[in-house]
């Protein structure tokens, strides 16, 4: 198994055992929404809370470790590049490059998310008032996927030069 995936894979346990520790010691009522300032402004009963979190976090991992697996699985008739970038990407040489570009994208992306999730169950544990920690780690968060995001199309879109 190759670096990028024990680390969603820890991503993962990290945000089950978040989960677990809010089960025994979050608040009751839970928080489910937070404003600008990590303060919770939208609260339900812990279990119910949990249940939706582990459900999105479950959700999320299986759906980002299933994209990143099935990268090369992808028609060429789905992909959708420009036409220059399209003819360089899916020849059958640079393909496996192409669908590793993908593999580590869609990692990178669901171990923020696992990651966030579990930043804002520790910090809903951790400190019931504004939590300037939650508020952070979300603007961070959203920077990193739009970095990463703009890094693939990036990637993806300009045709390496071809050796003459």
């Amino acid at each position: 198994m190759r670096p990028r995936w024990w680390v969603f894979l820890g991503a993962v346990i990290a945000c089950a055992a978040s989960l677990a520790w809010a089960a025994s010691s979050g608040p009751d009522p839970f928080p489910t929404h937070w404003n600008a300032s990590g303060e919770g402004d939208a609260f339900s009963p812990r279990g119910t809370a949990l249940a939706i979190n582990a459900a999105v976090a479950g959700g999320v991992a299986v759906l980002f470790g299933l994209l990143a697996k099935c990268a090369p699985a992808i028609p060429d008739s789905l992909i959708n590049l420009p036409p220059g970038a399209r003819a360089y990407w899916l020849t059958p040489e640079h393909r496996g490059e192409f669908d590793a570009i993908l593999e580590r994208s869609m990692l990178l992306i669901g171990t923020g998310v696992m990651l966030l999730l579990s930043i804002t169950v520790v910090g809903t544990i951790v400190s019931s008032g504004p939590n300037t920690v939650l508020a952070v780690s979300t603007w961070v968060f959203l920077a990193l996927v739009l970095a990463s995001v703009a890094h693939m199309v990036w990637v993806l879109v300009r045709t390496p030069k071809r050796a003459s």
